[in-house]
């Protein structure tokens, strides 16, 4: 039987897995839905026309109905759609659906069975072009669903209170205000129920983070319901029976407590069992929903979901040795509060750019100016301090303020030697926390600052000062200081991550420092645990992207941004692994870029954040102004000397520079820096064919001083070949004496199957290579035999070829390794092998599961090939797109195809002109693809 999935997203499940093919294009699937949520009604053919091809005329539309009607009958069986006179029903001996599961299960009265097959919203994230009527249907079914399920909830809960099951009700109505976050009668009814459970604490919470929420989503107040009680429970001031919110329990690091959107908070002592019964249901159905979804891929938006945020500005100090401690004091309480009482602290690099920009380095700020740095970083809550030195003691002082109104909420003030600075900024942190939260210290958890840094003063000194350095660009004193804090104190997690940091960013090519960031990094994630929520996320993310888990790094990433949106670390980092590994997921270039401006934005200060976009002015449509434009920002956040400026100046001088520039540039290849020319392959980039002769003489130098040999005759061929249309200059490089036998093998057959003309003796040449491999052939022959042979229709080799390429994951496995690479390209050589056969569908099918994460090269040519010929452009999108450190021009041909067959025909002409720019000058035997593109810019110019 098929089962249809519509509610939390749009699925086909059958028996074998999802139906590939044309069975899951947007159209079909929405024809689906109609038929299913009618039941067992039948649906005319005309209402069906109507709702999904409103602009053919009835001929047309009867015609493309009856289409979609045989290719579902082919992948559902030929029983599961039955014809009555004009009208068309699903039978439901043969297709299930949860709609109706869901609906009959309200019916009968099985609220509980109801509620656990609902999954989320109606066709949430579906979407249908050029179908208004049907869209409108969609939103229509979608409310009354919601509201369906809404009521049954509310039944339940009640239910619960009224059997005197507090737990129970507790969790019900959490739900319910999970499903409607700004319903104000949920969340007093769950304040409710929460202090009848003894739990006050979370009463009050409940009501200050829906005052919070509708004020910042809706620009409303909470209503006078919901103040005056959260008032009387303040009054009655009932004893707290667990820890608040996402309050940082000792010894457990927050993001080990976890997070729904939009839901009520469950204190941890009485309602522990309801919220974990809860989550593995939550997760449950939120797995499930993710295994079977057939909708586009592509990254999920970093939704905001993040609780209040208190700002911890500069401090004032007074008196001797205390200098240190003006910003220190930022770093250190930012890290003491963080996820205590559902707050979370505004990261201290992002909150100190903001303060450089509105104040002078040496200057002092009016309590307006702060305010203002304070809510333009995104916090709800202020904290201005001050440290005054009182002989051999020192006086920590705070005011904290409400941003957005400006009024003062309290002051607290600790006082003690300044020997126990960790005490005293746990003392304050505390204090601070309970005038934000209105509760006593007695009722807050207990704060370590020592157990999330560390208990040595010299280290926690040494870091503080490193931290500082780094926020200045100043990467080698950091690498000092940071080194000092980690030799005072070698279990010292955030020093160890910072040290990371310092290195990664201060470090050339040819140093050591690759391998010391390496080092660094596994030290921090050996004391993970240690770490404040923000750094696990990041650092555990990190770790899981240098492990090629793809999936696992971006979904860290996602919720980490989700719950500290200003976390410029994390936004640039999500932005590394989009720039480096954006392909495989795949991303576009947009993605990465996105990223990159936000950290900017965040903090405009840090030069290196900028790099990446300086990078981005090189590709695609080269700018000489932007680029010019970001070098010299970059120049006034680093300086003229430093070693990314002189590179990054250099390359602009070979790309945009005058006649002039250009050639002296070019002349100094043989002799300029190493750190400067082993650099520009990639940032740089000079892969635009506009940059041909720059990229050429470059590799060639570099072969010249003996840097990345191996790679330059492959580089080389590309750039001429894939890149110009040069193929003849392309295989001239493979009869040099440096080029190996491994590229004159594998270079013109990866020509040959991406359509290029290549001569029958070199392809002769290569097939008999190919024809020797073994187990102990290298991995790239083994896949390349593959290919050619299914290109050549050799079938019996093909398929000793895909034995051995599954030998080759097989013993990764057997290896301890993951053999997540190796596999993806088995399949792909699999399927490459079913496409050639004339069977797309079972090609597209072998390659579903490593479509997103591990669309390899192979992978994505393959998936690119097999989506066009079926004529789902829109998929075939991402994985036909160039990459900014490659030179395949040639895609832009096929990218230009599939974005014509969509009707995007400015995109279309967009990519043809860049494939027509970059191939002018094509070898004669190309030309014939060049004036196919030309007669498709003509084609298109109307549409333009």
């Amino acid at each position: 039987m098929t089962c249809l999935r519509f509610l939390g997203g749009a699925a086909i499940q059958g028996a074998h897995g999802a139906p590939g093919g044309r069975a899951g294009q947007a159209r079909r699937v929405a024809l689906l839905a109609l038929l299913a949520t009618a039941r067992t009604r039948a649906v005319t053919r005309e209402k069906l026309i109507a709702y999904l091809w409103p602009e053919a005329d009835a001929e047309r539309g009867r015609r493309l109905l009856s289409e979609s009607l045989y290719v579902l009958r082919k992948a559902l069986g030929a029983g599961a759609l039955v014809s009555e006179g004009d009208s068309i029903r699903l039978d439901p001996e043969f297709v299930s659906c949860d709609v109706p599961e869901f609906e009959a299960a309200v019916e009968r009265g099985d609220l509980e069975s109801a509620i656990s097959v609902y999954a989320g919203a109606f066709l949430d994230g579906f979407f249908v072009k050029d179908a208004p009527e049907f869209e409108r249907w969609v939103e229509s079914e979608r409310r009354r669903l919601a509201d369906c399920y809404a009521k049954a909830l509310e039944q339940l809960a009640e239910g619960a209170e009224a059997a005197q099951d507090q737990p129970g009700a507790v969790g019900w109505w959490q739900r319910l205000l999970a499903h409607d976050p700004y319903n104000s009668r949920y969340a007093l009814r769950l304040m409710q129920v929460l202090a009848a459970a003894g739990d006050p604490a979370n009463a009050i919470q409940q009501a200050e983070e829906h005052a919070s929420l509708l004020e910042r989503e809706l620009g409303v107040g909470a209503p006078e319901d919901i103040l005056a009680y959260a008032e009387q429970l303040r009054r009655e001031r009932l004893p707290a029976h667990g820890e608040v919110g996402l309050a940082r329990v000792q010894g457990v690091p927050a993001t080990a407590l976890p997070e729904v959107r939009g839901a009520a908070p469950v204190s941890v002592g009485t309602h522990r069992k309801v919220r974990r019964r809860l989550w593995v249901t939550f997760l449950a159905v939120v797995a499930a929903v993710a295994v079977v979804t057939i909708w586009p891929y592509g990254p999920r938006p970093a939704e905001h979901n993040a609780p209040p945020g208190i700002a911890v500005l500069p401090f004032t100090v007074h008196g001797e040795g205390l200098d240190m401690w003006r910003e220190g004091m930022v770093v250190l309480l930012s890290t003491d509060m963080n996820g205590v009482g559902g707050l979370r602290t505004i990261d201290s690099r992002t909150l100190l750019a903001r303060w450089r920009e509105q104040v002078p380095e040496t200057g002092e700020a009016d309590r307006a100016t702060a305010l203002e740095v304070a809510q333009a970083a995104g916090a709800r809550y202020a904290l201005l301090g001050s440290a005054v030195a009182i002989g051999q003691e020192v006086r920590l002082s705070a005011d904290i303020y409400d941003t957005e109104g400006g009024a003062q909420m309290g002051t607290v003030q600790v006082e003690g030697s300044h020997d126990s600075v960790l005490g005293l900024v746990d003392r304050l942190a505390v204090q601070s926390l309970g005038v934000v939260l209105g509760q006593e210290a007695s009722e807050l958890p207990q704060l370590d600052l020592a157990g999330v840094t560390t208990a040595s003063i010299p280290a926690l000194t040494a870091w503080v000062e490193a931290e500082a350095l780094f926020r200045r660009g100043d990467y080698e004193a950091a690498v000092a200081a940071y080194e000092r804090a980690v030799a005072a104190d070698s279990t010292f997690a955030l020093a160890f991550y910072g040290l990371g940091n310092a290195y990664g960013f201060s470090g050339g090519e040819g140093s050591d420092r690759s391998d010391r960031y390496v080092e660094a990094l596994e030290q921090a994630m050996r004391f993970v645990d240690r770490l404040p929520a923000r750094e696990v996320a990041l650092v555990r993310a990190v770790h899981a992207w240098q492990q090629w888990a793809l999936q696992e790094a971006e979904e860290l990433l996602q919720r980490l941004l989700r719950n500290y949106p200003d976390y410029a670390e994390g936004w640039f980092i999500l932005g590394e692994v989009y720039w480096h590994d954006g392909p495989n997921f795949p991303v576009s270039l947009e993605d990465a870029q996105r990223c990159f401006t936000r950290a900017v934005e965040l903090n405009p200060e840090f030069a290196p954040y900028r790099v990446h976009l300086i990078d981005m002015a090189f590709v695609d449509n080269p700018d000489s102004a932007e680029a010019a434009r970001l070098i010299e920002e970059y120049k006034r956040l680093s300086s003229a000397s430093a070693l990314h400026t002189r590179r990054v100046e250099f390359g602009f001088d070979l790309a945009f520079g005058d006649q002039e520039q250009r050639e002296r540039a070019l002349a100094s290849l043989d002799t300029v820096d190493l750190e400067i020319l082993s650099y520009l392959p990639n940032g740089p980039p000079l892969n635009h064919p506009r940059f041909w002769p720059q990229w050429e003489a470059v590799w060639l130098a570099l072969e010249g001083r003996a840097i990345w040999r191996t790679a330059s005759t492959r580089k080389l061929f590309q750039g001429a070949a894939m890149g110009r249309g040069y193929l003849r200059k392309g295989l001239a490089y493979l009869d040099r004496p440096q080029a190996s036998s491994l590229d004159r093998t594998c270079l013109p057959v990866n020509a040959h199957i991406s359509g290029f003309p290549v001569p029958p003796d070199r392809l002769e040449e290569a097939a008999a290579v190919l024809s020797q491999i073994d187990s102990t052939s290298h991995p790239a022959l083994v896949y390349l035999a593959a290919f050619l042979a299914a290109a050549q229709g050799r079938w019996s080799d093909h398929a000793r070829a895909v034995e051995l390429s599954w030998d080759l994951w097989r013993r990764e496995v057997d290896a301890g390794r993951s053999g997540s690479f190796t596999k993806a390209l088995a399949l792909a050589v699999e399927a490459y092998g079913l496409w050639r056969e004339g069977d797309p569908e079972a090609a597209l099918g072998k390659l579903e599961e490593v479509r997103r994460y591990q669309a390899t090269n192979s992978v994505r040519w393959v998936l690119g090939q097999v989506l066009m010929e079926l004529e789902r452009w829109e998929e075939a999108v991402p994985y036909l797109r160039a990459w900014p450190y490659d030179t395949d021009s040639h895609v832009h041909y096929h990218l230009a195809a599939a974005y014509e067959g969509m009707g995007e025909y400015g995109k279309a002409a967009k990519e043809y002109a860049f494939f027509v720019e970059a191939w002018e000058d094509a070898d004669p035997e190309l030309q014939p693809w060049v004036e196919d593109a030309r007669r498709a810019l003509a084609r298109l110019a109307p549409h333009r």
